[in-house]
């Protein structure tokens, strides 16, 4: 290889190794470009959470639910789901009878529900045969007026639409 083929080829590798990096305006465009999808997806990201909370809530309601059907069936009594400050209590035989205390449940017998929801509807009561005495619907809501609806059927079937 002769002398001047080797300083050509030092110059070009010497060129080509400055220009490796990115120019401002390169990361300004980049910077741009992620401020604007994050501008786009933080409401719709606000309204997923939100909306999962309450869906969170209604499965969580559901539950306490059917747990109340269940203890009415294993103590083969009436359990009444009373609606109180905060949450909602069991109550054996009559709505006003003896609060149940249990997993789930403060010593007051209070359940209440995870998360910022609130929940809002009437009284209820399973019977011992696993019935509820009424169609009753519970309204479980959450910030930004999501809400959701759990249902107790007269068969004592606990639906979330």
């Amino acid at each position: 290889m002769c002398p001047r083929a080797k300083v050509n080829e030092r110059r070009r590798s010497i060129v080509v190794g400055a220009a490796g990096g990115f120019g401002i305006i390169e990361l300004l465009v980049v910077v741009a470009t992620i401020a604007i999808l994050v501008t786009l997806t933080a409401p719709l990201m606000l309204g997923s959470i939100r909306a999962f909370t309450v869906n969170s809530g209604a499965r969580e309601m559901q539950a306490v639910l059917n747990q109340a059907r269940a203890l009415a069936i294993t103590t083969r009594q009436n359990i009444c789901l009373q609606a109180v400050a905060g949450g909602y209590t069991f109550h054996k035989v009559t709505c006003a009878g003896d609060a149940w205390t249990g997993p789930d449940t403060n010593s007051a017998g209070t359940f209440r529900p995870s998360g910022s929801v609130t929940l809002a509807g009437g009284n209820l009561i399973f019977t011992p045969f696993g019935t509820a005495s009424q169609t009753t619907t519970i309204t479980v809501s959450g910030l930004g007026g999501i809400s959701t609806t759990v249902t107790v059927l007269p068969s004592g079937r606990v639906t979330i639409p």
